[in-house]
């Protein structure tokens, strides 16, 4: 099975003080990539994730690589990271992480409907407990309801043009696959879209799966309560990748002060290298913060 690359890995180890016999909570587990060198170091990890498959995923990497002894999981949603460590014995801990990314194997699960390149049902939860679905959107709001979605939450310049075009095809046949979704869309983007740097449904597509799975309501709640659970002189780093995951992480920062400092007044980006070697990582941002008292 390939597996997720980690992203700024080496920063992030550096950044979070990864030692031996410290304890951190991955709060993203996806793959268990930067988990599983947080545990080669001799590091005590707890990994949450809300996907099953992603558990599951880790678990079977974690127990071939001889590494499950200093290793904990626990499947639950990181908006409520405090309670999830308080349960787990990881009420205090020397570092969390946040990587905000989804893995390839993610989007290649049959069941989940999260790629544009593969024709699934539209559904983008990552916790089925969830009620709606990406289908229940797409059917069910209203025009601007939908140009609102997607332009808050992706920057979609196209997002009216792609409401309109989306409502007049569920008028017809009610949208339920990707791939009729992504009909709708390349039909409707202009022939130069981006240039042809991204395609035409991956703003919209976005936009979805944050909206579906609340993932901005999930980091705000998650910040504050991750910052309780980290111990004095302890860190968190967040690794977001689009522009509102990252203003949100910001925005957490200068209001927690002084309480809690950034590491760094920038947000650390990969290398020329790293995004040749790995693509993914070309829109990455990474942001640690310290806890002061």
């Amino acid at each position: 099975m390939d597996y997720h690359k980690p992203i700024l890995l080496n920063e992030i180890l550096e950044h979070l003080q990864v030692q031996k016999d410290r304890t951190y909570i991955d709060a993203t587990l996806g793959d268990g990539g930067h988990s599983i060198e947080m545990l080669k170091k001799g590091s005590k990890v707890l990994g949450i994730d809300v996907n099953e498959g992603s558990i599951n995923r880790a678990l079977y990497r974690i127990q071939n690589l001889g590494l499950s002894g200093n290793f904990v999981s626990a499947t639950g949603n990181f908006s409520k990271i405090d309670e999830i460590a308080r349960a787990h014995g990881f009420d205090q801990v020397h570092g969390i992480l946040f990587d905000l990314g989804y893995s390839s194997s993610q989007l290649d699960e049959d069941d989940l409907g999260l790629s544009f390149q593969k024709d699934q049902f539209l559904d983008m939860r990552l916790d089925k407990t969830l009620g709606v679905n990406a289908s229940d959107f797409i059917n069910a709001l209203s025009e601007k309801e939908l140009a609102k979605l997607i332009f808050d939450l992706s920057d979609e310049k196209y997002a009216k043009r792609f409401a309109k075009a989306i409502v007049e095809a569920r008028n017809k046949k009610k949208i339920q696959t990707t791939a009729q979704l992504v009909e709708v869309l390349v039909s409707e983007a202009p022939s130069n879209y981006e240039n042809g740097r991204i395609h035409p449904a991956t703003r919209t597509f976005q936009a979805l799966r944050i909206a579906v799975n609340n993932e901005l309501e999930n980091l705000r709640d998650a910040l504050p309560r991750a910052a309780r659970t980290l111990l004095p002189g302890g860190r968190m780093s967040v690794l977001s990748f689009q522009s509102l995951e990252d203003r949100l992480t910001k925005e957490f920062g200068q209001s927690a002060q002084p309480n809690i400092k950034p590491v760094n007044d920038k947000p650390v980006v990969p290398s020329n290298e790293e995004i040749v070697n790995n693509p993914r990582s070309r829109s990455a941002k990474l942001r640690t913060y310290e806890k002061i008292y």
